[in-house]
């Protein structure tokens, strides 16, 4: 635990995860139904307490320039859970290998899974514009929408991340405001989603196989009783110097070793084969 390193996974997730959300646009009909005017509606992370917080400053501050009328709608979102999942575990010790940008091989272990809980608050002055923002989100997801993070260079280079829709809640005067004629009134819907990601551990450069050994033993022996059973054969490989196994032709003649020695020994088989 004494080498730092950091991803910035769960940033990259908070920032994929706001990028959903950033092209929500509002439209104001007259009463034949024409459009009028139509606007972006902002976003920001935060609690939806702190932007409540903010709206009931407004007005009591005559020389403030922003009205209620340009602040909003608005959306934010927070992050309200991060809970381990072990039904999407894999073994620990697995390795996932990448070749990177100095054409040497890096490895790390098996990424962990965690579920990530998003909260995103919609307040609006009216129950219209809420509506409004409410089907232009819903819709993408059935009941989940994958959008795709650069995790780790160069193991993890394209992650997909399923962000599911967990539930929502929709309600007038939500803040309080609700029966009250001497503050402002509100619309307030609240959806969760629930991001499924990983967190990875660090990336370590990995050591090139140089050799290997392989021994085969004969099937009638493996169910027996005899503790050390007789070998049938052995099988080892040394690859040649300065050839590079990403450079394997699958359209080679079968049995191309790609310059590698092989050399079998025991049972039935004998000798030294090159190509």
């Amino acid at each position: 635990m004494t080498n730092y390193y950091y991803h910035s996974t769960i940033r990259k997730i908070v920032v994929g995860f706001a990028s959903l959300f950033n092209d929500i646009y509002i439209s104001r009909r007259d009463e034949d139904g024409k459009e009028i005017e139509r606007f972006r509606v902002p976003i920001a992370y935060g609690p939806k307490q702190k932007f409540l917080a903010r709206l009931d400053r407004i007005g009591t501050n005559f020389d403030q320039p922003v009205k209620l009328e340009t602040y909003l709608p608005r959306i934010s979102f927070e992050i309200t859970n991060l809970q381990y999942d072990s039904s999407r575990k894999l073994n620990t010790i697995q390795k996932t290998i990448g070749i990177g940008s100095d054409n040497e091989p890096y490895g790390r272990y098996e990424r962990v899974p965690y579920n990530m809980t998003f909260t995103l608050s919609i307040m609006s002055k009216t129950m219209d514009d809420n509506l409004q923002i409410m089907e232009q989100i819903l819709p993408m997801f059935g009941p989940e929408f994958t959008f795709t993070i650069k995790a780790i260079d160069p193991t993890d280079m394209d992650v997909d991340v399923p962000l599911v829709f967990s539930s929502s809640t929709l309600s007038d005067g939500d803040d309080g405001s609700y029966g009250d004629y001497g503050t402002r009134k509100i619309t307030l819907s609240n959806i969760q989603f629930i991001a499924k990601m990983y967190l990875y551990g660090p990336v370590a450069k990995q050591k090139v196989i140089t050799e290997t050994d392989i021994r085969l033993i004969d099937p009638k022996f493996i169910d027996s009783l005899i503790d050390t059973p007789p070998t049938y054969s052995s099988i080892s490989s040394t690859p040649m110097i300065g050839v590079n196994a990403q450079d394997y032709d699958p359209n080679a003649p079968l049995g191309s070793t790609n310059g590698a020695e092989i050399s079998i020994t025991g049972g039935d088989y004998g000798g030294t084969a090159t190509s």
